[in-house]
């Protein structure tokens, strides 16, 4: 990793709308979901910010990539699962069981989409045809929260279980993985080349690392109560995460090395991430910024 080099904020809603999740389609779009502005965001890139409404009293939690120029995004009050593109809304797919707040959600190379359920202790999954299936996630009361895909294996953060989730395959029964600190809280997830998942413990303020084996290794951060959040691979290797508490964007190597940056602006509360083609970081901050960080 180098050092950050340029570092832009964009203002793109009130506080109150509360910018949260981050994605970036292949056109080169931004999307970034207001979770409680009951809209997306999209940047175009010619710089231009576009908001699409997804109607009142929706709650876009997490985007993932569709397709070139479209994303899913998880809609917890109204427990449907939306795909929206620049001109608006072009699929709506209903979550069967009533009141599962859909939140975290990851599209796999298949062209299935998975997500998690937070009050239901389950995950679901949307095949091509469109058609959901919903499956334990392995711990009652675990609040599954974020999710990633690797080829055909799929892994989740159990935030209130204390663990992570695993399934190969899909309809390969869950695996979990008991985190060794008590009470740590994981949330974000995403999953590196080589295979391995990388996660947040945001209660405990760690990083944690399973790898294709299966051995956990856990990375203690320079502030126990930075509150790291959302986590991405980057293609070149290692990972960015976000540090809620200490308002800081974080980065991990492969052999565990860190190096934070304070964002410029206090108290902007850094939430989801993503990672263009060309490298740039892009944050959503909760005070209303999408913010820009070129390595």
């Amino acid at each position: 990793m180098t050092e950050p080099t340029q570092f832009t904020e964009h203002r793109i809603s009130d506080a109150e709308a509360a910018p949260y999740g981050v994605a970036v389609t292949e056109d080169g779009a931004v999307w970034v979901t207001l979770i409680r502005g009951s809209a997306v965001v999209r940047r175009d890139v010619d710089g231009s910010f576009a908001l699409i409404p997804l109607g009142d009293g929706s709650e876009p939690s997490l985007p993932a990539v569709a397709t070139e120029d479209s994303v899913w995004v998880t809609d917890a009050a109204l427990n449907r699962i939306v795909r929206v593109g620049p001109e608006g809304v072009r699929a709506e797919i209903a979550v069967p069981t009533a009141g599962a707040r859909p939140f975290g959600i990851a599209s796999a190379d298949s062209g299935e989409v998975w997500f998690t359920e937070m009050t239901t202790d389950s995950i679901g999954r949307i095949d091509i045809l469109g058609r959901v299936a919903e499956f334990t996630a392995g711990a009652e009361h675990g609040t599954p929260s974020m999710i990633a895909c690797s080829g055909e294996s799929v892994w989740f953060t159990l935030n209130a279980a204390n663990a992570v989730g695993y399934i190969r395959g899909g309809n390969s029964a869950v695996a979990l993985t008991q985190l060794p600190t008590h009470g740590a809280g994981p949330v974000g997830i995403t999953v590196t080349m080589d295979g391995a998942a990388w996660f947040t413990e945001i209660a405990a303020g760690k990083i944690g690392r399973i790898d294709r084996n299966g051995d956990l290794t856990e990375f203690e951060l320079p502030d126990r109560d930075s509150k790291p959040h959302a986590i991405v691979a980057n293609p070149e290797g290692g990972c960015w995460f976000t540090l809620w508490g200490s308002n800081q964007i974080g980065f991990i190597a492969a052999d565990g090395t860190l190096a934070v940056t304070d964002l410029p602006t206090p108290n902007s509360e850094p939430h989801g991430l993503a990672i263009a083609q060309d490298g740039t970081v892009w944050i959503a901050l909760e005070t209303g910024v999408l913010a820009e960080l070129r390595p």
